[in-house]
């Protein structure tokens, strides 16, 4: 970074860079004296420095990924918004630190406030600033120390306690008090926050002037023949965001609304003429029997006093009851109560680029992990629908932990096969597997459906990975809380894990009760047999 301190920072390299750092792109201008944030583009003056440029720019984009989109200003004295902004700047930061912590080496240096700076306000205010964004400055002050006591929640794991706007209004509230009874006047029209990497809170007051950014949708493949017509019902359509939690094992705790999951619908992808591998001919005949279970009919429970056929045992015991002189029980019916109604199922399938491997590499030219998977989905989306069994279909990726992308193949209660088909030849690797928040939004589909029993069945080669998580047992520890979380609302989950040899992440995460490891379509039926006969 040194070596280009003296280089001019164009708005391309500097976009390119942020999308590295949260695969987002916000509108950058190089058209201002101070940094600021206006209709979701990023304001920066020409600079020379590219460090100070990146610095800028990686602030204002963490406003535009961790910040809501306003804050409330009424009954807020000017004291009190610039301390409710500088409170917002510090949780931000932290929140980017844990998440990318080569950020602190690039904003810790531009921290220059000591109580050398004096103790006025604005002072104070920049002491302050420093002191949430460096664990290692020490201040004396006791408003400066009263200010990190009240951020954060653990402040050697860089953890802020405020969370919520309210949460942060009340800090500011009670800090802005203190900053009245020490009688320390503050001039609102010239006071610039600092240090001067940081933008100036304007879109924090003005109604719908932060829009969160959107990561840009990863290129959809195209059809192979460009003459086609496109098929109507293919057209595409909204796509719904929801937040999941996400199980950090370091602190032992859900990160609330930690992974956004961007879900498009069935329709929205393009069919590509991409041959799956053939499976063998009587397969989805040979699936019925193991998937039975999931159908399983009303039966005869009990007895009644009408019905459609005599319970034996009753009539015997009446007819006894009769020629003993006896009134006997008159309930010589079946009666017909339903043990459960049938099974739903969601049938996912993991999208990541890792799939692009070969099953087998002996004989070598096999399907890959993607396209088995694909097949075998197939056969098995057949043969729950030929039992009655509600079945959907979706295949996901992810690219951090802002773009969980989740593509819904199938409905429950659709049965068109050769439309998921065509959907299913359409997928291609792509991505990361945040496998945590596909199961949580799997059980999400599942709430709220019909009675019955339900099911989420993972077709992956049981590797959870990611771009923005470097420690390997973090996301394997997340997936398997989301499992037992699931389990207790009373979704099972299970896991066919296509690979030649069991993988101890899918094992960690499934149980081995709720793994199967399968290395040709042939063993498909026998593994579903295991896991829900």
């Amino acid at each position: 970074m040194h070596a280009l301190a003296a280089a001019t920072a164009p708005a391309q390299p500097l976009a390119q860079w942020l999308r590295l750092l949260w695969d987002a792109a916000p509108p950058l201008h190089l058209d201002s004296a101070a940094p600021y944030i206006a209709d979701g583009g990023i304001h920066l003056p020409p600079q020379p420095l590219w460090q100070q440029h990146c610095a800028a720019a990686a602030h204002a984009a963490a406003h535009l990924v961790y910040s809501p989109r306003r804050f409330d200003a009424a009954g807020l004295v000017p004291t009190a918004r610039a301390l409710l902004a500088l409170l917002e700047d510090a949780r931000v930061e932290a929140l980017a630190m844990r998440e990318l912590p080569g950020l602190a080496r690039l904003w810790r240096p531009l921290h220059t406030a000591s109580p050398a700076s004096g103790h006025g306000c604005e002072a104070l205010l920049a002491r302050l600033a420093r002191a949430l964004a460096d664990p290692a400055y020490q201040d004396a002050h006791p408003w400066v120390a009263k200010g990190r006591r009240l951020f954060f929640l653990d402040e050697g794991l860089g953890l802020p306690a405020l969370r919520t706007p309210d949460e942060l209004r009340s800090a500011a509230l009670r800090l802005g008090h203190d900053i009245g009874q020490m009688r320390l006047p503050f001039n609102s029209k010239g006071y610039r926050p600092s240090p001067a990497y940081r933008d100036d809170h304007r879109w924090m007051w003005a109604a719908d002037q932060l829009d969160t950014v959107q990561p840009p949708p990863a290129p959809q493949p195209q059809p192979a023949d460009a003459q086609a017509e496109p098929d109507p019902g293919e057209v595409p359509l909204p796509e719904t965001v929801t937040h999941h939690p996400e199980w950090d094992r370091l602190i032992h705790r859900l990160r609330p609304d930690w992974a956004r999951v961007v879900e498009q619908p069935a329709g929205a992808i393009a069919a590509v003429d991409l041959p799956l591998p053939a499976a063998p001919a009587p397969l989805a005949r040979r699936l019925l029997a193991p998937l039975q279970a999931l159908a399983r009919p009303l039966a005869p429970r009990g007895r009644a006093a009408d019905g459609e056929r005599f319970h034996l045992e009753a009539l015997l015991a009446w007819q006894t009851a009769r020629r003993c002189g006896l009134a006997g029980d008159g309930r010589v019916f079946r009666a017909r109560q339903p043990v459960a109604a049938r099974a739903t199922v969601w049938l996912l399938i993991d999208q990541s680029v890792s799939t692009a491997a070969a099953l087998r590499t002996d004989p070598p030219g096999g399907p890959s992990v993607l396209q088995a998977a694909a097949a075998g989905v197939a056969a098995t989306a057949n043969a729950l629908q030929a039992l009655g069994v509600a079945c959907g279909v979706a295949a996901f990726r992810s690219h951090g932990r802002h773009a969980v992308r989740w593509h819904t193949l199938q409905a429950p209660g659709a049965s068109d096969a050769d439309l998921l088909r065509q959907r299913l030849q359409a997928l291609r690797p792509a991505g990361s597997t945040r496998l945590g928040a596909a199961l949580r939004h799997a059980t999400r589909q599942l709430a709220g459906g019909r009675a019955g029993a339900r099911w989420v069945l993972l077709v992956s080669d049981g590797q959870p990975h990611d771009i923005d998580v470097h420690d390997p047992r973090y996301l394997v520890d997340d997936a398997r809380q989301a499992v037992q979380a699931a389990r207790r609302r009373g979704v099972r989950m299970a896991c066919l894990h296509l690979a030649g040899q069991p993988a101890p992440e899918a094992l960690r995460v499934f149980g081995r009760a709720g793994t199967q490891t399968v290395a040709d379509l042939a063993a498909l039926p026998r593994a579903l047999r295991r896991l829900v006969g």
